[in-house]
């Protein structure tokens, strides 16, 4: 994998922190502090900064999807970057979910229903 020899995109989390790019193929996973010309907080800004030819982005499929779809994006990489299964939420159901917490694990489950 020679991405350190590229331009890529990072992503700064919100705790300040870069983004270490993550791969995983036939078990091996690699963890990838990628350098390069931007480094953006936001998803869209990432999409728009590889599209302008700034360097190769790591985003989600779901993200990427309407660029592969018309070829403004092409996937790099595939053997090394597998299906994405999705994020999951974990509480306790032993204490008191705050009403903010319970609204959004109810809009979670609707949304996945609606997906199936």
């Amino acid at each position: 994998m020679d991405l350190l020899a590229h331009d890529c995109i990072r992503l700064r989390l919100p705790s300040g922190l870069v983004y270490r790019w993550e791969f995983e193929k036939r078990g091996e996973e690699i963890r990838l502090d990628v350098t390069g010309p931007l480094t953006l907080q936001a998803t869209d800004l990432i999409i728009e900064a590889a599209l302008a030819g700034a360097g190769i982005a790591y985003v989600t499929p779901r993200n990427a999807a309407p660029y592969l779809a018309d070829g403004r994006l092409v996937r790099v990489l595939a053997d090394w970057t597998p299906p994405f299964p999705g994020l999951r939420l974990y509480y306790s159901g032993h204490r008191h979910v705050p009403a903010g917490l319970r609204a959004f694990i109810d809009l979670m489950r609707e949304m996945k229903i609606q997906a199936q």
